[in-house]
């Protein structure tokens, strides 16, 4: 095939105009900060976890707790009551039957007194260690809305730059042979990469230096020859760069 020395090179500015676009797809498929959400994802999990689990069981016990108030409450409504009927028994067998149940009601607020207060220690226990859980959520949390943002502004940067290229790109194909074009992007269908430049005697396509027998085949091609990598099969681009 023949090709202007022009559109040759403007067939590199597509060469590396596609790498740019393939380094972005690269870099949008990897951005630092979607790989860093990632990575704490499953530490997220855990710790939303930890924190329902911490608030249940300080729930259970806040439960537990207002039950036994409750319960205490009732004991000592009835003790009062029954020492009032006390004060005013006349019978020796009243004073003995409000007697024996006042002191069974003693022993049995003695017995929610003790669980109360038990459980009021649970209670601020379960409160400081929910509260530990729950800001250690927070803590990571905002720094996964922190990742977050910056990550979406990241994409948006990137979707910036890739419709700048996908212009540029536009723009150049507009002034390259339609026939030229179908050979490249073949070749780059094949072997990844369209077109090089030829730099010294070292093809960009495969970063090795030609064969002597290769150079010479080059040097005697003329401008309009379209040239192949010996190495990759790419379109191999002469420029003022080239040793020919």
């Amino acid at each position: 095939m023949k090709a202007s020395q022009q559109h040759q090179l403007r067939l590199l500015e597509l060469a590396n105009l596609d790498a740019k676009r393939g380094r972005l797809q690269h870099t949008a498929k990897h951005i630092p900060e979607q790989l860093s959400l990632e990575k704490i994802e499953g530490e997220r999990r855990a710790r939303r976890a930890a924190a329902a689990q911490a608030l249940g069981e300080l729930e259970d016990a806040q439960a537990q707790l207002r039950r036994v108030e409750s319960d205490v409450q009732t004991v000592v409504q009835r003790q009062h009551a029954d020492e009032a009927r006390l004060a005013t028994a006349t019978t020796s067998k009243e004073i003995t039957a409000f007697e024996t149940e006042i002191a069974a009601l003693k022993r049995r607020r003695d017995r929610l007194e003790g669980e109360q207060l038990e459980l009021e220690e649970q209670v601020e226990s379960l409160t400081a260690t929910y509260g530990a859980r729950h800001d250690e959520m927070r803590t990571l949390e905002a720094e996964a809305s922190d990742l977050l943002e910056r990550r979406d502004l990241a994409r948006v940067n990137l979707q910036v730059e890739a419709k700048e290229l996908g212009t540029a790109r536009r723009l150049l194909l507009g002034g390259i042979p339609a026939e030229f074009v179908a050979l490249y992007e073949e070749v780059r269908g094949k072997v990844g990469i369209g077109a090089a430049e030829l730099v010294g005697n070292v093809s960009m396509a495969s970063n090795e230096t030609l064969e002597v027998v290769d150079m010479a085949n080059v040097r005697r091609a003329t401008a309009d020859e379209v040239l192949f990598c010996p190495m990759t099969g790419a379109i191999l681009v002469r420029t003022e760069r080239s040793d020919v």
